[in-house]
């Protein structure tokens, strides 16, 4: 890293500030921090052995750089899939932020976090962009990701970019086809309770063990009745089924697509019952277990109850009926997985895992066959059909080549979702889709009840049902077959909620721009017309998206993750308030303001030691904030720091360093580009020789050695319980009747010495600018008036 000061004087108005913490400083400092942690690797996560285990590193790059150790307590924190329809606007990265400021503080904790991000690609929804733009899906998708990827860096995510996946990609749809041909291979004995091989179902029959279908003896059927009557016990299998056919979209629907009006979920376009073959996976054989593990997690009550109610468990005079149905696994579309199967004369042949993976082929005609949304009478046909040259294959499958052809059909897009946590602890595996080792350390059972899975999974409620659901059968089906020691995929989640946004129509009901709205006693006007206000989801159709681009522009990307966070609780829902953001840029600025100076960027800090009074509120500080930080309550969390922040502004002066370092330590989690900043600094100014000018600078040779040196694993601070006894109050102190500033004081303070420390404080000696005080009303302990005389 270059020993250049990020934060030189900017261009602008003569009369600011050269250090003053602003946009355009903060862009400086967080491209600085972003650039440094991407050349050392800070948060790459080692493994306990691999290619990505501790030996890893580059030595040369490792010197100096702090890390995660491989042996410390691991925790993995896993945000859902993103889709990459489009860019991000202000609502989406709300979990993501929350994810990585706990995983930041886990780090500073002792943990090795792993954390990692990639996309749910493959689908309708990137399909349907496709066609929309013109330009083919995967072009469209590589896009996407690439704008979202930049976006995400741009927010100082702290993810291991080496363990980043995509559904789309080869190696990884590869393993997605693999765990196909487990499922078809594989049976659900109710015995047992669980599934097991086929070819152990086979013995049963040939042995007499287990009854033949019909009462004929197994070796009296020929090969293709045989295989007739294992396919009609695997998990994954082909029946004539109703299904819900969509002719405006071109495609069979999932019961869970259509919404309780008859109508497709994605484009409202009238739904039809038809009789097609399909692909169906056994799903209703876990119905129990599906039911009964709820209790092992530690999910929301309200999410376990949807699920409880979507499977539909009731026991009615000693017979037990379920709502759920099997699991509906095929689309006639082409941006999907395609499925490792060929048919010949007598059904279908599941390919040897030799032939892996099925790859998607490349063609300009990939739209779906759409008709009239009201043509109950249209068929299906899937593009890959179209594609005669593909269909059309000769394979030796063990009785020399045979011409057979191949499913045109595509795996829906929740099939990449069901595992992608798994791909995450070893992405580069070219022989497992997961080194069991490392299944066991990352999702492994904690003993007794404990479940196994990943430490905390946090996504929007819209996925209650649909993708935790399949997802689960899915894990359970590998850990029957011995592939994974864990029975669930998630053992804790917390749904976050949404940053909404108000959204205006005009008399047509059209929308029209947000941000030319303008209020006007209490009604609201575009172009001197009246419009409607509805609050709702964000986006463009809807002409009210905000960009986290653009508020990283103007007020910087630290800013943007403290509004979020500071915002309301991690799983309520919230109207974007502009005037929010200005508030959490205010205190970074008087952080930044408490220990730099903004004339002459020199830290502001002192090896005087605190009072008694700042003491007592670091400490109580050090100890809300851990434990709001413990229970995700990280709203609260920034409210104390803002609190903390406000006193130490308000003590004048230099900032005592027994104070300045363990503040920015708890604000490293939410801003932490510009907490490695203020920690940089105050490493060099300890390194300062005793005699040196404030103004000094160390050499690149001193120097050195600190910057290589993040902030990220340096412990986080403890509070000191000799401080955490004393009850504290907060008292308003006000200038004019307006709020200047908050003190922490003892509930018994007596009236003349609250009113000498407000009158003390910084912000009201500003306030009163050098004018005489009149009066100052005194209410102990909650308020201070100050009247100044005039």
């Amino acid at each position: 890293m270059t020993t250049a000061d990020p934060t030189k004087p900017h261009d602008g108005v003569a009369s600011e500030p050269a250090y003053r913490y602003d946009g355009p400083l903060a862009g400086r400092i967080e491209a600085r921090w972003q650039a440094f942690w991407t050349e050392h690797g800070t948060f790459h996560t080692p493994n306990p052995a691999g290619d990505l285990g501790p030996g890893a590193y580059d030595g040369n790059r490792q010197a100096g750089v702090d890390r995660a150790r491989a042996d410390a307590p691991k925790f993995y924190v896993l945000d859902m899939f993103a889709g990459p329809s489009g860019s991000l606007h202000v609502g989406h990265p709300l979990g993501y932020v929350a994810t990585d400021v706990y995983g930041r503080y886990l780090r500073m904790r002792g943990h090795n976090v792993l954390h990692a991000f990639g996309f749910d690609a493959f689908g309708l929804p990137a399909e349907q962009y496709a066609v929309q733009t013109g330009r083919h899906p995967r072009d469209t998708t590589e896009a996407n990701i690439a704008t979202i990827r930049r976006q995400l860096r741009r927010l100082g995510l702290a993810h291991d970019d080496r363990r980043g996946v995509s559904t789309t990609d080869v190696d990884f749809y590869r393993w997605t086809q693999w765990m196909f041909l487990q499922i078809h291979g594989a049976w659900y004995d109710d015995e047992r309770k669980q599934a097991r091989p086929i070819a152990e179902l086979e013995k049963e029959f040939a042995t007499g063990r287990r009854a033949v279908p019909g009462g004929r003896g197994w070796n009296t059927l020929s090969v293709h009745e045989r295989r007739a009557v294992l396919d009609a016990h695997r998990l994954a299998y082909l029946a004539d089924v109703p299904v819900n056919w969509c002719p405006g979209l071109g495609t069979v629907l999932a019961d869970e697509e259509v919404t309780a009006e008859g109508r497709s979920e994605r484009g409202n376009y009238p739904v039809f019952a038809r009789t097609m073959r399909q692909w169906m996976l056994r799903i209703t054989a876990y119905a129990d277990r599906l039911v009964d593990d709820l209790d092992l997690l530690d999910w929301p009550e309200p999410i376990k109850t949807q699920q409880r109610n979507w499977i539909g468990r009731t026991r009615e005079q000693g017979e037990v009926t379920y709502r759920l149905h099997d699991w509906l696994f095929s689309r006639q579309r082409y941006w999907g997985e395609p499925f490792p199967m060929v048919y010949d004369e007598h059904g279908p042949v599941a390919l040897p895992e030799s032939m892996l993976p099925v790859v998607l082929p490349q063609t300009p005609d990939y739209a779906p066959t759409t008709y009239d949304p009201d043509d109950a009478s249209s068929e299906p046909v899937a593009p890959l059909g179209r594609l005669t040259d593909w269909v059309e294959v000769t394979l030796d499958l063990g009785d020399g080549p045979r011409t057979y052809r191949r499913e045109t059909n595509t795996m829906p897009q929740w099939a990449g979702s069901c595992w992608y946590e798994l791909r995450y602890l070893d992405p580069h595996n070219a022989e497992r889709f997961c080194d069991p080792a490392l299944e066991r350390h990352w999702l492994g059972s904690r003993g007794g009840t404990d479940p196994g899975g990943v430490d905390l999974y946090v996504g929007g409620v819209e996925h209650a049902v649909l993708h935790l659901l399949y997802a689960r059968f899915w894990h359970k089906v590998l850990y029957d077959l011995g592939h994974v020691s864990s029975r669930e995929p998630f053992r804790r989640l917390v749904n976050n909620g949404y940053i909404q946004a108000y959204s205006y129509t005009d008399e047509r009901g059209v929308h029209v721009p947000a941000a030319e709205v303008v209020e006007r006693d209490g009604t609201f006007w575009w172009r001197d017309r009246p419009v409607t206000r509805s609050l709702g989801k964000m986006g463009k159709s809807l002409r009210n998206m905000v960009t986290p681009d653009e508020l990283c522009d103007r007020y910087g990307a630290d800013t943007f993750r403290v509004y979020v966070m500071a915002s309301g609780p991690l799983q309520a829902s919230r109207p974007w308030d502009p005037r929010g953001i200005v508030g959490a840029q205010r205190l970074l600025q008087r952080v930044w303001r408490s220990l730099v100076d903004e004339e002459t960027g020199a830290p502001r800090i002192t090896d005087r030691p605190a009072g008694e009074e700042t003491l007592r509120l670091l400490h109580t500080t050090i100890g809300g904030v851990r434990d709001d930080l413990d229970a995700l309550s990280f709203h609260t969390a920034v409210a104390r720091l803002t609190t903390l922040s406000r006193h130490v502004a308000g003590l004048g002066g230099e900032v005592p360093t027994e104070v300045a370092r363990p503040m920015v330590l708890m604000l490293a989690p939410f801003a932490p580009h510009l907490a490695e900043e203020l920690w940089h600094r105050l490493c060099a100014e300890k390194a300062r020789p005793e005699g040196a000018s404030r103004e000094w600078k160390a050499t690149s040779e001193e120097r050195a050695p600190r910057q290589a040196a993040s902030l990220a694993y340096v412990p986080y601070p403890e509070a000191d319980p000799a401080y955490l006894g004393a009850e504290v109050v907060t008292c308003v102190v006000q200038v004019s009747g307006k709020l200047r500033g908050r003190l922490e004081v003892p509930p018994d303070i007596t009236a003349d010495e609250l009113r000498r420390r407000a009158l003390d404080i910084e912000p009201v000696r500003r306030a009163l600018h050098g004018r005489a005080v009149d009066r100052v009303v005194v209410r102990p302990p909650r308020l201070v008036n100050i009247v100044p005389a005039g």
